[in-house]
């Protein structure tokens, strides 16, 4: 549901986000929960992301290159702008004066394996260079990410190796650039539900983040159906599951749809600074359906660190699923920080045909469904296990 074209791949701060946080809202509701946010079911939440506003474009000596395909924009670091310049191509070790790199647009057509993008890219600014052009593999397609910085000074994109490769030894090739990169700040909504539970000190949050990248403007589409839609479906399925549980819960269940993750954990940020109650454990999904079977789940630490992480492994064994202790870059980060017993689950890709997240390919057509069920199998025991085992929580 999340993944279809209703939700415009659910950008922070855009209609199709705004419609699915009403849309699970109205799930919430549903399942029995009663508001949780500031706002009835909502929280606001602000966050800063960079953003296409019109068509990216990059043309190269007449030949205008497919965005996305051939080319894109290196978020992370780069700023907008329209540019226009001859390009002039650099390679390691090469001797170039800096005075000849103003005003030009600098390819780098191999990448040494120590390559300091960040520190290059600072660093070809400070030279008056106008945009750059970075070798970045043959995908199949490009990778996107929505992260920004306001401190960025110049466009930079990524370009597909075979064509670096062919414009690299033509000198003073005329190149332009539109890249309508807009990095703001917008208002988002965390969407909380709450079950109370008989002791209401004690508090299990589950949490997804519901946001994605977004719908480029010329129609490229972003579904996000693993990255989090399915997430969000089991934890969805798990809350409406626990609402059905007789006699009343002993502690309360948060559910918490995140928004935000993808520009920077904002949602998670959030919620774990101003929680509506003290949360005593975090169970986050990030991520499920890569692969026709789930081999392998990570848990959101590079070792077992607590009960919690006992109990979760313990769980993942006992399915037949592999544990890998790694540290994660999701939102289960945010809680952890805080000291919250949390754990992060999501599927660890095992092999080299696995759908590949944050492009084109991550849509329902390309979704494995056992790996949804497994995830929401062992999901669901790890929750009940807190709920029953209070002698390993404090719950009660």
């Amino acid at each position: 549901m999340l993944s279809s074209v209703d939700f415009s791949g659910r950008l922070s701060g855009t209609d199709g986000a705004r419609k699915a946080a009403v849309f699970l809202a109205s799930s919430l509701n549903r399942a029995g929960f009663s508001p949780a946010g500031e706002y009835e079911f909502f929280t606001n939440v602000d966050v800063p992301a960079s953003r296409l506003v019109s068509p990216a474009r990059l043309v190269i000596v007449g030949n205008e290159l497919l965005h996305r395909i051939d080319f894109a924009e290196y978020a992370p670091f780069s700023s907008g702008g329209f540019v226009t310049g001859d390009l002039l191509t650099i390679r390691d070790g090469d001797d170039v004066l800096p005075e000849d790199l103003a005003g030009k647009v600098v390819l780098i057509p191999e990448r040494p394996n120590d390559f300091d993008v960040k520190g290059t890219i600072e660093y070809a600014a400070s030279l008056g260079v106008a945009a750059l052009l970075i070798e970045t593999g043959e995908p199949e397609s490009f990778h996107k990410t929505v992260f920004g910085s306001e401190t960025s000074k110049l466009p930079v994109l990524r370009i597909r190796r075979s064509l670096a490769h062919k414009f690299a030894d033509q000198r003073g090739l005329p190149v332009a650039i539109e890249l309508p990169l807009e990095i703001k700040t917008r208002p988002c909504q965390n969407v909380l539900g709450i079950l109370p539970g008989i002791d209401s000190r004690y508090t299990i949050a589950l949490t997804a983040h519901y946001d994605h990248l977004g719908d480029d403007p010329q129609g490229v589409r972003f579904p996000g159906t693993i990255d989090n839609a399915s997430g969000v479906a089991v934890m969805l399925e798990v809350a409406r599951k626990l609402a059905q549980r007789e006699p009343p819960l002993p502690c309360n269940i948060l559910v918490a749809f995140l928004t935000g993750e993808e520009s920077g954990l904002w949602g998670a940020k959030k919620l774990a600074l101003t929680p509506p109650v003290p949360l005593s454990a975090v169970i986050n999904l990030d991520c499920l359906g890569f692969e026709k079977e789930l081999i392998a789940l990570r848990t959101g630490h590079s070792a077992s660190t607590d009960w919690l992480t006992e109990l979760a492994a313990d769980v993942i064994k006992n399915h037949g699923i592999e544990v890998r202790w790694i540290a994660g870059g999701d939102d289960a980060v945010a809680f952890i920080q805080k000291g919250i017993p949390t754990i992060g689950l999501g599927q660890k890709p095992t092999l080299p045909d696995s759908t590949s997240i944050h492009t084109l390919n991550d849509n329902p057509d390309n979704l494995h469904l056992k790996p949804i069920e497994k995830g929401f199998a062992v999901t669901y025991e790890i929750v009940n296990k807190l709920i029953d085992s209070p002698i390993l929580t404090g719950i009660k």
